[in-house]
């Protein structure tokens, strides 16, 4: 990645200060975002956040090292590409977090003299928008469907693969039903009742509130499935 280039610690360390958050603190408001900044996740993990019509914090994404916020600074036309007030998030610590204050200058110009450095922060970008697209592609199907695929987006972003069995993926607590409910945009009953059944399938090798484990081959060939039938 191109934080860990010999430039960008060189600019690092004379330009930007590494900001630290705690578990449980606002790292990022789409409302308060710079212009000519972009910030770097080095370390940590956050969720993305917004209001639902109850006016409570609905967690949306998963955001982890090496991905970007306040990407739409990238632009020429930043002004165009501002949020509306109506669909304004947070993101928020799950653990703790480090983030780097990087200006969209420096980033742009070594990218067109580097590209290469950089392909793998935007191919992340690129395939985050084609999971939250398909997201809304399978929004009118079942419950059990929708689960399975945001245990997927889990898996990608936070899973720990077995140590005793490549094929088995630990979880970690923070996954809670609830937070299954709001990645899959289903109710808390419905996203119960399809763990239940994810599990009769095998897909859930267990789940446990200190010990959840997703088969990996099952997941991936019942998403194959369900999708290409």
């Amino acid at each position: 990645m191109f934080y860990e280039t010999s430039e960008f610690k060189e600019w690092r360390s004379v330009f930007w200060n590494a900001t630290r958050y705690e578990a449980g603190q606002v790292c990022y408001k789409s409302s308060e975002a710079s212009d000519d900044k972009v910030l770097l996740i080095r370390e940590g993990t956050l969720l993305v956040q917004v209001a639902n019509r109850r006016g409570e914090k609905v967690s949306t994404e998963i955001l982890v090292e090496g991905e970007l916020l306040n990407i739409e600074a990238l632009v020429d036309r930043f002004s165009a590409w501002k949020i509306p007030h109506f669909v304004q998030y947070q993101v928020v610590a799950v653990t703790p977090v480090t983030l780097y204050e990087v200006e969209k200058e420096f980033l742009l110009s070594h990218l067109y003299v580097e590209p290469r450095k950089y392909h793998q922060l935007f191919e992340r970008s690129i395939t985050q928008l084609i999971h939250i697209s398909f997201s809304n592609f399978i929004s009118i199907k079942s419950t059990q469907l929708k689960v399975a695929w945001a245990l997927f987006r889990i898996i990608g972003k936070v899973g720990v693969v077995s140590s005793q069995d490549p094929e088995l993926v630990f979880i970690p607590p923070f996954v809670t039903q609830t937070f299954i409910a709001q990645l899959s945009n289903s109710g808390k009953a419905r996203t119960n009742e399809a763990i239940k059944e994810l599990s009769e399938l095998d897909i859930i090798a267990r789940w446990k509130p200190k010990c959840r484990l997703i088969h990996l081959g099952h997941l991936t060939h019942y998403l194959k499935q369900e999708i290409s039938g």
